[in-house]
């Protein structure tokens, strides 16, 4: 609608629309891994991180559609240039779906891998393994998990704390509480991550290489070419160690 409203509005003003993806973390500038406030994915991560969330609801062969933070300013920054001086409304998708697709799979392997070799640590200070997140690519199929698994558990204690007279009350509203966080995430993300729609970026591809025609060969570049990054190598180099320092 807020689209809409600016192609009704804007007279002869020349007007940038810039849709990106799910945008994640600094890749190179100015600050490799930054990013502000837990977003997407990221919440996901800290709660298998936390072991807060063991699995998750998602095709693990579903493309997951995100990009850069500082590709998506950079992208920014020059189509305001690119069409400054033009009458017209033009439209990029900021995504790497097309181009350079990312499996949830990859993401997955990424993480297992890091916390592999940088494992968290428990309140005595050891590490803690952590085992690969269960994936189910289905909503029905979690539910029955979560039932199964959780829920009539719960039901049990609840009864028993009941007939206890609440001795294991904190225990009940713990475990309570974690479920409905997981519920909460699943309800979230269905209809993102179940999502197996691709975005078509030839206008930022276009955008791109007429920016290197166009460029006088300095050093600075602004890039925002997703077909360079190296999905498994920026999660586990730059993505995951940016959460962790910045966002848990």
């Amino acid at each position: 609608m807020g689209e809409m409203l600016l192609g009704h509005l804007r007279g002869d003003l020349p007007v940038v629309i810039i849709r990106p993806s799910i945008i994640t973390s600094i890749l190179k500038e100015p600050l490799p891994g930054w990013m502000e406030g837990v977003r997407t994915i990221d919440s996901v991560f800290l709660g298998y991180a936390k072991q807060a969330l063991k699995f998750f609801l998602v095709d693990p062969n579903t493309i997951m559609d995100v990009i850069p933070g500082d590709m998506v300013v950079n992208s920014m920054m020059v189509a305001m240039l690119a069409h400054s001086g033009e009458q017209a409304q033009t439209i990029y998708h900021v995504t790497s779906s097309m181009s350079n697709p990312a499996s949830y799979m990859t993401l997955r392997e990424s993480a297992h891998r890091y916390f592999v070799d940088n494992p968290p640590r428990g309140e005595n200070g050891e590490p803690i393994r952590l085992n690969k997140m269960r994936f189910f690519s289905t909503v029905a199929r979690l539910r029955m998990y979560m039932v199964i698994k959780y829920k009539l558990p719960l039901e049990i204690l609840h009864l028993v704390n009941i007939g206890l007279c609440g001795v294991f009350s904190g225990r009940y509203n713990e475990l309570s509480g974690k479920y409905r966080l997981a519920m909460h995430l699943i309800e979230l993300y269905a209809p993102y991550t179940l999502f197996k729609g691709r975005f078509d970026d030839m206008n930022l591809e276009k955008l791109r290489k007429a920016m290197e025609q166009n460029s006088d060969g300095g050093e600075y570049y602004f890039d925002f070419d997703p077909k360079k990054i190296d999905w498994d190598d920026y999660f586990y180099m730059v993505h995951f160690p940016g959460v962790l320092k910045y966002l848990a």
